[in-house]
């Protein structure tokens, strides 16, 4: 079962109305690649792209949840669930192969520019990271 997503990233190219997400998948990363997130404000959401213009819109093509956008933009109450590949191994959330084991994650960002100013509000450290 794929986790619930919240994401209230408006400005970002698979922000969906409701606070959803219209990516195929989600990348969850730690903010500094050679270290361990310690805090929520370490981790980013990778798969961010800018919603400044048609360009944008064109290079994230290759990674809309085409059926669950559809259909979100139809009915603002359907729960588009895209996969999670999160790399935040210090996460009590995090599952071999990388892959998140919370039943729901909320990435943060309002008015983001750029990945780094995203967050996974979910992350809690892990005991023993």
């Amino acid at each position: 079962m794929q986790p619930s997503v919240k994401c209230i990233v408006n400005t970002c190219t698979h922000y969906l109305y409701g606070d959803r997400c219209g990516a195929g998948n989600i990348d969850i990363m730690h903010e500094e690649e050679t270290k361990m997130s310690e805090i929520v404000e370490q981790t980013m959401c990778k798969t961010f792209s800018h919603a400044r213009n048609l360009l944008s819109y064109v290079g994230s093509a290759d990674n809309v949840n085409w059926t669950g956008s559809a259909i979100g933009l139809l009915n603002p109450d359907y729960q588009v669930t895209p996969t999670i590949a999160c790399t935040v191994a210090s996460c009590k959330y995090w599952g071999e192969g990388a892959i998140c084991i919370a039943e729901g994650i909320e990435v943060t960002g309002a008015n983001s520019n750029e990945c780094q100013d995203t967050n996974c509000q979910t992350f809690v450290r892990r005991d023993g990271a």
